[in-house]
């Protein structure tokens, strides 16, 4: 089988793709007051699966949520934040910034978003199928947000939707179970990385 094609370093093909949802440090640093309990110590996983994908031409693509200093982009619910003063994932800033562990190397790509879905308003589908990718395998937080709304939307895209369980979080494992018992209910198959990458 020929090797994919590379343009300044991204791939111009892939039928698989692992999508990072949401793994900045407003999300998975104890020191963020928006932390989610679960999320630091998927790091590990998410770091090997992430190399596996790399090391086989998968694509990576990392979905940051990115709000205006005025939080005027964000959800109604979580507008009260920036106007008290505690705005999150901002550009440029800490919050918005991915852990080192897991940080994007040359040829990932990046795709912005303000809501939980990572195909809501983005050109993310648009990117997939340019790509000719079939499966999307989603690593990241949390589970009945960000995770649950991109896994949705990518089963309604028609494509092959895979949550990596070990590589996905909530703020307990009762959560986490809840929804991937939902979600395997739609059809989107949960799947620890280590299944995925014997």
């Amino acid at each position: 089988m020929e090797k994919p094609k590379k343009i300044d370093g991204m791939l111009t093909s892939a039928e698989n793709a692992i999508l990072v949802v949401d793994m900045e440090n407003a999300w998975v640093s104890p020191k963020s007051p928006q932390c989610i309990k679960g999320a630091l110590a998927t790091l590990p996983a998410i770091k090997k699966f992430l190399e596996f994908g790399r090391a086989n031409d998968w694509a990576v693509i990392y979905l940051y949520r990115i709000h205006l200093p005025s939080g005027i982009d964000a959800e109604n619910y979580r507008r009260h934040f920036f106007e008290e003063g505690k705005p999150f994932c901002i550009a440029g800033t800490w919050s918005a910034e991915i852990p080192d562990e897991i940080a994007p190397q040359p040829g990932d790509i990046k795709v912005t978003k303000q809501r939980f879905s990572a195909f809501f308003g983005t050109e993310l589908d648009i990117i997939l199928r340019g790509l000719g990718t079939k499966n999307v395998y989603i690593a990241g937080t949390q589970y009945p947000n960000c995770v649950r709304g991109t896994a949705v939307d990518s089963m309604s895209l028609d494509y092959n939707t895979f949550v990596v369980t070990d590589c996905c979080s909530a703020m307990s494992d009762e959560v986490a179970n809840a929804n991937i018992y939902d979600m395997e209910n739609m059809g989107i198959t949960c799947i620890p990385s280590t299944d995925i990458m014997k």
